[in-house]
């Protein structure tokens, strides 16, 4: 029997729907170097790249368009919002555009098929939005559970065109819809999450590789669970046998729980979020390795103040935080955080140990983070190689216009002393 959903959930209501056209009789007519940039597959379009008129004042947020250069050729079909500086994401490119269910029929079926192929256990971003060719839709899977967010007024409008598609493809038990995030109240859409199918007892399992996990797909972050770090746990899980690990902002185990599998001999989980640790120290016992776990609650840079060091140090350490930097004018004070973490961090670096830091802050460049960690280690009187410069798993794909998408750096030093 399964518990009754919270106050907060509302089950969706499928006759709400409308359906939607196929044609797109809005017509956005884009400056020159707007036009150039579609046209070879750019998928955005920004205020400043239309030939504005009020017709398009009077759009619905969500509603399809056809993109056209000033000669009215079509470029692309896609969605419009007049609400947002960001107000056009492409769907289908070409003089013979089209945007119909057999479009997501294909490019769901196609997502899902690469992971399939991919990983041998259902459990996986299944649509990383333009990376997929599906803007405005993140779908997770963790079996017959799907965990999805919808962030554009377009991709909402259109969920009669696409949701049947994910339905008949993975056949869910329960869809958890996700909207809770800010660029759904920018975009004009509700914010409150919602469940469609049966409610959910607890937390869910995920499998990735020999370790189960466990996710709350309601009060987690995001979706759930971060599946983006799957291959660099993976990659220091294998580093760990017979060594001692300090996991920072640990969330519910996703480095510390691999390592202890892996063999580690001993694995310190800290992060700020009770709930988080509860889900790791379940998920420890499932694993059958909590003799060789600890936990601290506590924020990380309180964990880290000098004054408070007990003098540990460890074999391994993997800082993994939440994203510093929100927006632009937030960069340098996001990389002199950065920075500081490092410091702080690798002190607790035994000599000739591994040291591992993530940023999944899209404003913060590779070369920039780079650099602030490097400062910090420099800092802390640490002398280190780099070992390996890595970023998200391979089901989160990058659109190739796109580069400021590929969002997750992580890197591997071993400090020599």
């Amino acid at each position: 029997m399964h518990d009754a959903p919270p106050p907060c959930i509302t089950r969706m209501n499928r006759s709400r729907m409308r359906p939607m056209p196929e044609t797109a009789p809005l017509t956005v007519i884009l400056e020159k170097a707007a036009a150039r940039r579609v046209a070879e597959g750019h998928p955005w379009v920004f205020k400043g790249d239309v030939a504005w008129n009020s017709a398009l004042d009077l759009a619905e947020p969500g509603e399809l368009a056809q993109f056209r250069d000033a000669r009215q050729n079509l470029l692309a079909v896609g969605t419009f919002n007049p609400r947002t500086e960001l107000c056009g994401r492409v769907l289908a490119a070409g003089p013979r555009a089209r945007v119909d269910a057999a479009l997501f029929e294909n490019r769901l079926a196609r997502a899902l098929g690469k992971r399939q192929g991919w990983f041998g256990v259902p459990h996986y971003r299944w649509v990383h939005a333009e990376g997929d060719a599906l803007p405005g839709l993140i779908l997770d899977r963790y079996g017959d559970v799907l965990s999805i967010q919808v962030t554009t007024a377009g991709m909402e409008r259109l969920k009669p065109l696409w949701l049947p598609a994910v339905q008949a493809l993975a056949r869910p038990r329960t869809i958890v819809w996700r909207n809770d995030l800010p660029s759904r109240a920018q975009e004009g859409l509700s914010t409150a999450p919602a469940i469609d199918g049966e409610p959910l007892s607890g937390p869910v399992a995920v499998f990735e590789h020999d370790v189960v996990f466990r996710a709350d797909l309601v009060e987690g972050q995001k979706t759930g669970w971060f599946f983006d770090q799957r291959a660099n746990r993976r990659h220091i899980a294998e580093l760990a046998p017979g060594l001692s690990v300090l996991d920072l902002y640990s969330h519910s185990g996703g480095f510390g729980l691999p390592a202890a599998v892996a063999g580690a001999a001993d694995v310190r989980m800290v992060d700020v979020s009770a709930l988080a640790l509860d889900l790791s120290r379940r998920a420890a016992t499932e694993n059958r390795v909590a003799e060789r776990c600890r936990w601290t609650e506590a924020d990380v840079f309180d964990f880290l103040d000098p004054a408070r060091d007990d003098g540990e140090r460890f074999d391994i350490v993997v800082v993994d935080p939440p994203a510093f930097i929100k927006d632009k004018r937030k960069i340098p004070a996001g990389l002199a955080g950065y920075r500081k973490l490092a410091r702080l961090s690798s002190a607790r670096t035994k000599p000739g140990g591994i040291f591992f830091m993530a940023s999944c802050s899209h404003h913060a460049h590779p070369p920039a983070f780079r650099a602030a960690v490097e400062a910090g280690l420099t800092e802390a009187g640490r002398s280190f190689s780099l070992l390996r410069s890595a970023r998200a798993d391979r089901d989160h794909p990058v659109h190739p216009k796109l580069p400021q998408n590929d969002y997750l750096k992580a890197l591997t030093y071993r400090l020599d002393i």
